[in-house]
């Protein structure tokens, strides 16, 4: 599921894409004995200077039977898991050492959500990043939503979370999803070894003192006139209701008007209500 390599100049560490899940407690046990070993590591002298963060390259196939099961009743369990994988991810994020995601070939869903989390993200060679939740009838998760909404800001995230579509590496790295491309192992040693040098802890930009949003801010005319039109473009898009994209945009446009963490709460609120409708 994971594991953990002391190299000379880093901390390497291999996840297994199958395995990533917010809902799996046995997962969450698992990335918080990382987490544990990671703050013991870089508390040490001669730690390395950085964590590097690697797929196994296997696709994330999405189970969605414990979903099916979801019941009203167990929202709060739900919450409760989700709330606790969050506060996994913001320990990641906030190591007192850089931690780089290197991503190669496709990554998707939840695999995707917690590169997300990285300081860093460097494609190795041509791949592909999405978050397909929505083609599946469901909301994205673990802050994967509103990471994606600070990142690329209201107008420029909803496709993609909508859709579900992937981005190429050079696509994401226009967007600003990705810092970097190596063409190379040779190339992406180089570019461990400037973020190994920065010599300081790499903050993500929902973490600076004053954020500010890409696209403006939710309340800018520009982003109230688009809101004012989404609920129509959305009931155009099909026949039926759709409930998960419905709570995407909600999520996404409520997620803007507070903090991040507060956000991350409203984006839990809206996967459980889309996981619940899911079964229905």
């Amino acid at each position: 599921m994971i594991k953990v390599e002391q190299q000379p100049h880093f901390i390497q560490v291999t996840l297994s894409s199958n395995s990533i899940n917010p809902l799996s407690r046995s997962w969450q046990q698992a990335l918080q004995g990382l987490l544990e070993t990671l703050e013991q590591q870089t508390g040490e002298s001669a730690a390395a200077p950085l964590v590097q963060i690697s797929f196994d390259g296997n696709k994330a196939e999405f189970q969605l039977e414990h979903l099916a099961a979801l019941t009203r009743q167990q929202a709060s369990d739900c919450m409760q898991l989700l709330s606790s994988y969050h506060g996994l991810l913001r320990r990641l994020e906030r190591l007192p050492i850089p931690v780089v995601a290197v991503l190669e070939g496709a990554v998707s869903g939840h695999a995707w959500g917690l590169a997300l989390a990285c300081q860093r993200r460097y494609a190795l060679g041509v791949g592909s990043y999405s978050l397909p939740q929505a083609s599946l009838g469901i909301t994205p998760c673990g802050g994967a939503l509103v990471r994606t909404g600070r990142l690329l800001g209201l107008q420029a995230a909803l496709p993609l979370l909508l859709d579900g579509s992937a981005c190429d590496s050079s696509a994401a790295l226009q967007l600003g999803l990705l810092h970097g491309i190596a063409a190379d192992r040779a190339a992406l040693a180089g570019l461990l070894q400037q973020c190994g040098q920065a010599g300081m802890p790499l903050r993500q930009p929902w973490d600076e003192k004053m954020p500010a949003l890409h696209g403006g801010a939710i309340d800018s005319p520009a982003n109230l006139a688009f809101l004012q039109l989404a609920p129509a473009r959305l009931r155009a898009r099909h026949a039926a209701p759709a409930p998960a994209e419905q709570a995407i945009l909600c999520a996404l446009a409520e997620g803007m008007l507070v903090d991040f963490d507060t956000a991350v709460l409203i984006e839990s609120r809206y996967f459980c209500q889309s996981a619940i409708a899911f079964q229905a």
